[in-house]
């Protein structure tokens, strides 16, 4: 059954540093390259027609990608969803400010994002996707266990 960890919506800067530890953090595991799909709404612009299929490219260019498509004037980090496949996970930085970590199977690597979150005080929550849409079921973690 899928299941995800997420945060509580992030400060435009603390938004931004996830996204740089991610990448150093998936880069000092050796990962190189990741797949990535820029979602609504700058993959209204960014892709030509309805097409919008992910691409492969180094793990070290993504913050420059976004920050080249924020430039262009299609979307901003943390209003605009970006999709990153690695692995078995695929994180997705909300359209909220949040950031949400989908898997089928817990790794050692989930926990370390979900302690990392309870550090910093991100109010992590994980949950059982056992519906389409909506949160499904709450495992542990969010404010109100805080």
């Amino acid at each position: 059954m899928k299941q995800e960890i997420l945060t509580y919506p992030l400060s435009k800067e603390q938004f931004w540093e996830e996204l740089r530890h991610f990448v150093a953090y998936f880069r000092d595991k050796g990962v190189s390259e990741c797949s990535v799909l820029f979602g609504f709404a700058w993959g209204n612009e960014y892709y030509p027609g309805n097409e919008w299929v992910p691409e492969t490219f180094p793990l070290e260019d993504l913050e420059a990608r976004i920050q080249d498509l924020e430039r262009r004037g299609f979307g901003e980090f943390g209003h605009n969803d970006v999709f990153v496949q690695l692995v078995d996970v695929e994180f997705r930085f909300c359209n909220d400010t949040d950031v949400h970590i989908g898997f089928e199977k817990h790794q050692p690597m989930i926990e370390e994002f979900y302690a990392r979150w309870e550090e910093l005080g991100y109010h992590p929550a994980e949950w059982l996707k056992n519906q389409e849409h909506g949160p499904g079921q709450l495992v542990r973690g969010g404010k109100q266990h805080a």
